[in-house]
């Protein structure tokens, strides 16, 4: 195992703690909206005392527009900018965001610029300094598309961190973890090469998003097989799942990147109450030091961006221990 010291790994961290949805629908009845500061606190106030923390930058939005399309833009802005409580929005095309289960808050808009300038700071740090940044932030964003919003996502953080990084001529792999798949991230990168799209997911037939993430979805036009889907069954356990990930891994060398950005989601952990896989705590440890030592051995730099994961302390621990593998620390 490489050993690395703690001092490699920074944090970048914007928890967002007065956007806090409430509720969203969910099977025609208001249940409680996980996606609170809560679920990352814990992960937070652990990771920020051991590592090194970095602060948050302020980005020009134009960034955002160089990945979502203006009106869609235009829409969570005047929103947040007007609504009273919080909105549940409409589906069926009447407000671009495609579930029930992503309300606008008059803090929605703040938050979401915050998470995309956090992810900035993280991806522009790699850039000068050559460290892996480990962006704890929120809201998520990887269910985010050009043109809609859902799954708890506003703006696509990874979308727009990999334009910023294209900007500078620079090739890159996102590798997804999270249990759903990330149909934003896929769409807005299905006809493009310039970046790989590679996800480990729940079978969309039986977990959302259920529309995205088959794994004949490989990418369209002169981006054809810079797409590649995963999905797993539900229960999956580490056996399954390290399977899936060497599969992953060997994409993403085959494409050669020069910058990799990991969404991370620790709701693959047996104990969220959202996904559905039996990931144990103690399993992040080797996929930790399975990304390292295959990736990290060819690719110099890589993000590390927080997206689902809704149990506090499974969070804490699948993190701890993705983090201990990660960096070589032994048991």
């Amino acid at each position: 195992m490489i050993e690395v010291s703690n001092s490699d790994l920074f944090i970048c961290s914007d928890l967002n703690e007065d956007f806090i949805p409430t509720k969203e629908i969910d099977n025609g009845r208001f249940v409680r909206n996980p996606e609170r500061p809560l679920r990352l606190k814990y992960v937070h106030n652990y990771m920020t005392k051991r590592f090194e923390s970095i602060s948050p930058e302020k980005f020009s939005e134009e960034w955002i527009l160089k990945v979502h399309n203006e009106k869609y833009y235009e829409y969570i802005k005047r929103k947040s900018a007007e609504v009273e409580g919080e909105y549940i929005p409409e589906v069926f095309f009447v407000d671009p965001i495609f579930d029930t289960g992503t309300p606008i808050l008059r803090s929605s808009y703040d938050a979401a610029v915050k998470a995309v300038n956090a992810v900035l700071t993280s991806v522009s740090y790699v850039l000068e300094n050559k460290r892996p940044v480990y962006s704890i932030s929120r809201p998520p964003g990887h269910h985010a598309m050009r043109n809609y919003g859902g799954g708890y996502c506003y703006f696509n953080n990874v979308a727009i961190a990999a334009r910023y990084l294209n900007s500078k001529g620079l090739r890159v792999a996102i590798l997804d973890i999270d249990f759903h798949h990330g149909n934003g991230t896929q769409d807005i990168f299905y006809d493009d090469p310039s970046v790989l799209y590679v996800s480990i997911h729940g079978d969309p037939r039986k977990f959302f998003p259920w529309y995205s993430g088959y794994e004949d979805e490989i990418g369209t036009g002169k981006a054809e097989g810079t797409n590649l889907n995963i999905p797993l069954p539900g229960g999956s356990d580490k056996r399954i799942y390290i399977e899936a990930l060497n599969k992953a891994i060997g994409k993403i060398l085959s494409y050669g990147p020069d910058f990799l950005i990991v969404s991370f989601g620790t709701d693959t952990h047996i104990e969220d109450p959202v996904g559905k896989f039996s990931l144990l705590s103690e399993d992040y440890r080797d996929i930790g030091s399975l990304i390292s030592t295959t990736l990290c051995e060819k690719i110099t730099m890589i993000c590390i961006v927080q997206e689902g994961g809704y149990n506090p302390r499974a969070n804490l621990s699948a993190a701890r221990n993705f983090f201990d593998g990660f960096l070589g620390v032994r048991s």
